[in-house]
């Protein structure tokens, strides 16, 4: 029986040397501390080798837009996301050293106070005295591109146009941050994604994702993420995917760890396409699990050794990412021939940079797959982190400026658009650049899927086109493409545009009009859906881009970097088109 009281005591002892009396962990340094934002968003980096090892070691993050937080966290008290701490709301609580805030006020200074925290000790959670702090302003742009980013391209096209981008985006350090390790934690912020049950953040991979359907679904970190084992079978790993293969550019930096270029995918998937090229694959030799493909390319005949062709929902991103390799390392590319396999797809220029079969094809995938919300938000991402942005996101009609004098796109289309007038529709389309071409055909869907011809209208280098369709079908929605044909037969399509023509409306309210800095556009009824903007010049030239939320009735802009002239609004969804126009002075 005495011994009882000896167990006792030692399991004291034993509790007491588990939980010692807690100390603050030291703050993060304050030259680790990197702030990154757009209009809406803030992107935080620290490093956490102050507490190495880390164990037990949690960072408290509070953003106010009080410059005195006026509180510090109470010991013994978990918070959690949203939290109120004196002034500020609590924006994480947790290990990681990389976080994204979202819903920001544009052109508002925020406040960051950041605490550490000792966990598994007595008296827990026990909270740093003092904080780590700094301070960012939000830019004003609907778009989340910085104001006057592009302004420096002025009216330039073909390899001016080019230049002008390369020099914007350069990569401006040879050894980018995130570093290629530091990208499993940068994907948390710009591949994210809820799964189809939206119950959990998974990974965004292009290789397995399935626009309807089950899918793998990895979550970041352990246990998916590749340690160097399984990744077999797919959905077993996700790991880093170079879309534009490490071995054509040697593996140097900084193109490895570019996040413009490295995506997270399924290892198996990622590890069947290797270095092969893009291309078309009608027999393919493995089909992945959401229908991605690897097999002989059959895309004209230029090349038909094996290639890699990723589901549709898709190419469009792919392709900008490498048009985005072409610009940014245009002093770069002309040298990468050699490498590995290259030549299967690179011509040793710097432009046009790639073989006429690969121009043509990431171009005709560019149209067909047009920028998506996904893409915009992963742009904004990785400026936030990498600090350069990818010129093809923001203005796609770039793309089809900068290679127009390529020779190997037979026509060049800058905008396309259709306009219901009474019992009409009217068709617009703006050209360039027609070389070796022979005509458009204009095409019509009910769907947006099946399209029949409707008429025709010969190429005669002309920069404006416009066709009227007078034979309307009984549908609510109707759906228009350009099928562009060159004198040799191949062909593109353009892009997809589509007008309501049952319970249409095109009147919208614009106020103060003329106006020099800010604009309302007023609508007569809330939009049905999530819907695109987009401010164009007299020349057709798209010069702002944005997205609206749907149930919005007013939207309001600022337009004050825009020169004085008149300009052109398109709101426009699956079932709405919207059109206005405004005057800027100054």
């Amino acid at each position: 029986m005495k011994k009882y009281p000896v167990l006792l005591f030692l399991m004291l002892i034993a509790s007491f040397n588990s939980y010692s009396q807690c100390t603050a962990p030291n703050l993060p340094t304050l030259s680790s501390l990197i702030l990154n934002n757009t209009d809406t968003q803030l992107a935080i980096y620290f490093d956490t080798t102050a507490n190495a090892p880390a164990t037990n070691i949690y960072y408290l993050g509070i953003l106010s837009t009080s410059a005195t937080l006026g509180a510090t966290p109470a010991n013994g008290t978990v918070y959690a996301i949203g939290d109120n701490i004196g002034s500020g709301n609590v924006i994480f609580y947790d290990k990681n050293y990389i976080h994204k805030k979202t819903g920001l006020t544009p052109g508002t200074t925020y406040y960051l106070f950041i605490y550490t925290t000792r966990t598994v000790c007595t008296g827990e959670p026990f909270y740093s005295t003092t904080s780590l702090d700094a301070n960012i302003t939000t830019f004003i742009n609907g778009a989340g591109i910085p104001p006057n980013y592009y302004d420096a391209v002025g009216g330039l096209t073909c390899t001016g146009l080019k230049t002008s981008l390369f020099n914007i985006i350069k990569p401006a350090v040879a050894n980018p941050n995130p570093t290629y390790t530091g990208l499993w934690s940068a994907y948390y912020i710009s591949d994210d994604r809820l799964d189809d049950a939206a119950n959990k953040t998974i990974v965004w991979d292009l290789y397995t994702d399935k626009p309807t359907g089950t899918e793998c679904e990895f979550t970041f970190g352990s246990p998916y993420q590749d340690k160097g084992t399984s990744g077999t079978v797919e959905c077993q790993r996700y790991n880093r995917e170079h879309a534009f293969p490490q071995s054509w550019f040697s593996s140097a930096e900084p193109m490895r760890s570019d996040m413009f270029i490295v995506y997270p995918t399924d290892k198996k998937v990622n590890g069947m396409r290797g270095n092969f090229p893009y291309g078309v694959v009608t027999s393919p030799t493995y089909t992945s699990l959401n229908g991605t493909k690897l097999g002989p390319n059959t895309y004209l005949t230029q090349y038909t050794g094996i290639a890699f062709e990723p589901i549709n929902e898709y190419k469009g991103d792919l392709a900008r990412s490498t048009f985005y390799v072409a610009t940014a390392y245009e002093n770069n590319i002309a040298a990468w021939k050699s490498n590995s396999n290259a030549n299967d797809a690179l011509d040793s220029t710097a432009y046009p940079c790639f073989d006429n079969w690969y121009l043509k094809m990431l171009y005709q995938w560019h149209l067909a797959d047009p920028v998506s919300t996904k893409e915009i938000d992963r742009n904004n991402d990785i400026y936030m982190m990498q600090g350069n942005r990818n010129p093809y996101i923001d203005h796609p009609e770039y793309v089809a400026l900068v290679w127009q004098c390529s020779g190997a796109l037979p026509v060049t289309i800058i905008d396309f658009t259709a306009q219901k007038n009474n019992e009409s529709v009217l068709l617009k389309w703006y050209a360039t650049a027609e070389t070796n071409f022979k005509k458009y055909e204009i095409e019509r869907s009910t769907d947006g899927s099946g399209f029949y011809k409707i008429g025709g209208v010969a190429g005669r280098n002309l920069a404006n086109y416009a066709f009227t369709d007078n034979y309307l079908p009984n549908a609510n929605t109707v759906f228009y493409r350009l099928k562009m044909i060159d004198i040799d037969g191949q062909f593109s399509n353009s892009k997809i545009v589509s007008v309501r023509i049952a319970n249409n409306f095109s009147n919208a309210q614009v106020y103060p009009n003329p106006t020099k800095d800010k604009l309302v556009v007023k609508l007569q009824q809330a939009l049905t859906e999530n819907s695109q903007l987009i401010i164009a010049d007299l020349s057709g030239r798209i010069v702002m881009l944005q997205q609206v939320t749907g149930g919005q009735k007013n939207i309001d802009l600022t337009v004050s970097h825009l020169q004085p002239g008149r300009y052109f609004i398109k709101i426009s969804n699956a079932t709405e088109l919207i059109n206005q126009a405004f005057v800027i002075i100054k």
